[in-house]
């Protein structure tokens, strides 16, 4: 199963001197189990297209199908498909509402008409996931809370609604490198452990290399590349032109071969880089 976005249009405030084209003909493929990135500057349209996703935002023109299913179309069905898609906003900490950290993380839960057995125990499981001792703060306001944990509450509710589909629009912005890294690990394991298909907006490219098995680019409202991340940083100028860096690896070898050493620069891991720069240097000789 998929997501399916097909020749998307999406036009704000459209015929007022403001109108603006957020996008221009998408149409990309998202399989079930997959970890797609979605890349771009501000003002891509990267962040309108994952409001597409979830029937947040309604295309002016073509469609977008979950599971084979129109969502949005006006029936019980298209509801469903798009209950099965969990929208995590940049800095969602700023939609956290409810008097404590249990009660916020229930919300969506109990809206969902489960049991309260049910509500406890996804309560408990999704703050266990995001490293958050149950007893110690769940009646806690999650107003007194640092902003790495309010964070991690805010994305504690989504995963207590287990989506099929979990897009993350910026998950690590405003957050100090550890944090950052705890976050991406925690995310890496709901991928690959929890099986879960991730679609995450970003614009670090090092993130984007580590994490990603398809990454699509987007400038000016359109899609300019959709493929693996060796062969999306591969063409240079596509990057480039969406105002957009390489992996620091990449450019570490750009400027090693620049030098004259003749490498690979088309290597994503660190790893990778130095058996690459080893493998060249032991070619002119150099014992190493």
């Amino acid at each position: 199963m998929s997501i399916e976005i097909r020749n998307v249009t999406h036009i704000y405030m459209e015929k007022t001197p403001y109108e603006k084209m957020a996008l221009d003909d998408v149409s990309l493929t998202i399989e079930e189990g997959s970890f797609t990135a979605i890349a771009g500057h501000t003002g891509s349209g990267k962040s309108t297209l994952m409001q597409h996703i979830n029937g947040l935002l309604t295309p002016d023109k073509g469609m977008v199908h979950i599971d084979g299913i129109d969502i949005n179309k006006k029936n019980k069905v298209a509801f469903t498909a798009r209950r099965s898609v969990g929208l995590v906003f940049q800095y969602p900490e700023q939609q956290l509402f409810e008097e404590t950290v249990a009660k916020d993380i229930a919300f969506g839960p109990k809206n969902f008409g489960l049991s309260e057995d049910e509500i406890k125990e996804r309560v408990k499981d999704a703050m266990e996931f995001v490293e958050l001792d149950y007893d110690e703060y769940k009646d806690k306001s999650p107003f007194e809370l640092s902003g790495g944990q309010m964070r991690r509450v805010a994305i504690a509710g989504i995963i207590a609604l287990k989506p099929k589909y979990l897009v993350l629009d910026e998950p690590t912005a405003g957050l100090d490198p550890q944090l950052k890294a705890n976050l991406l690990n925690k995310i890496k394991k709901l991928h690959s452990k929890e099986k879960m298909t991730i679609i995450m907006v970003s614009h670090n490219m090092d993130d984007i290399a580590k994490l990603a098995d398809k990454v699509a680019v987007m400038n000016h409202g359109k899609l300019m590349i959709y493929d693996k991340p060796d062969k999306v940083f591969a063409n240079r100028q596509i990057i480039k032109d969406a105002g957009l860096l390489e992996p620091e690896v990449m450019q570490l070898l750009q400027k090693i071969k620049d030098k004259g050493l003749d490498v690979n620069v088309n290597v994503l891991n660190k790893n990778d880089a130095l058996k690459e720069i080893l493998t060249s240097l032991r070619k002119r000789g150099i014992k190493c």
